[in-house]
């Protein structure tokens, strides 16, 4: 009679754990991560060492921008079982919290795990270097992505920045064309296609290119610093001082540095 009783209340919490387990799921599928949340929360406590709860509890956490708390559900996930998607995912948490060296050991460790198609893995790891001036590693990466996923726009920004930054602005160029064509409201593109422009010494491109990326709200003292140098690159000082003022709401410093040497 015992031990019918145990397997009885052992069943009853089976039920309980994977009916939470199934709305979680739902939740998540409907994007309502605070309740998927609370329901895998509530399964994980009637089953704590569930690697897949933890994982999935974890994935909630990151949706909601809960990084630390990612980190560590990532992490109990893996001490339970090393998955290449738990180590995807700790590597993004990482990554917003700019811990670049562990998102880097992550992203190697996936590809370890998943050597074959792993494109989040060369992506990540790519855009990883890029943020850590590791440009070599970065080109190496993202064109290894690109061969995946020829059509991923993200990867071509990324390797544009690497590009530029070896001095490759023709191939930097190139990749910044294509994402402007697939995303021409990509503010940053446009600013960082200026800045291309103007490492070769097309100004007026860079203007443009400077103008394009003001008029979609970039408001930074950089874009009007380089778009002042461009005029005055140009003989347009007038308007290069006019952007270094600009530019004071920024950056005081900055804007300063370039009035005196410019328009002193």
């Amino acid at each position: 009679m015992k031990v019918f009783f145990i397997f009885i209340l052992v069943m009853v919490l089976f039920s309980s754990c994977m009916n939470d387990y199934e709305l979680a799921e739902e939740y998540f599928a409907d994007e309502n991560y605070e309740k998927a949340e609370f329901y895998f929360e509530k399964a994980l406590n009637m089953d704590r060492g569930n690697w897949k709860i933890l994982y999935n509890l974890a994935r909630c956490k990151e949706e909601l921008e809960k990084y630390e708390e990612a980190t560590s559900f990532y992490s109990r996930s893996l001490d339970v079982k090393n998955t290449a998607a738990a180590h995807l995912g700790r590597a993004r948490c990482y990554e917003k919290t700019d811990f670049l060296e562990g998102a880097v050991m992550d992203y190697t460790e996936a590809l370890r795990l998943k050597p074959k198609g792993n494109f989040e893995a060369f992506y990540g790891r790519g855009r990883v270097h890029v943020k850590d001036y590791q440009y070599y590693g970065a080109l190496k990466d993202l064109n290894e992505a690109i061969k995946m996923d020829p059509n991923y726009v993200n990867a071509y920004y990324h390797r544009a920045i690497a590009r530029s930054q070896l001095r490759d602005h023709r191939g930097a160029l190139n990749d910044m064309n294509f994402v402007i064509k697939n995303k021409d409201n990509f503010r940053q593109a446009f600013f960082n296609r200026g800045i291309i422009y103007q490492r070769l010494g097309y100004y007026r491109n860079a203007i443009s290119d400077y103008d394009r990326a003001i008029n979609l709200k970039l408001a930074s003292s950089d874009v009007f610093i380089r778009r002042g140098k461009c005029y005055y690159e140009l003989g347009d000082r007038l308007k290069a001082c006019k952007d270094f003022s600009s530019a004071e709401k920024f950056n005081p410093e900055n804007a300063g540095r370039a009035l005196a040497r410019y328009c002193s």
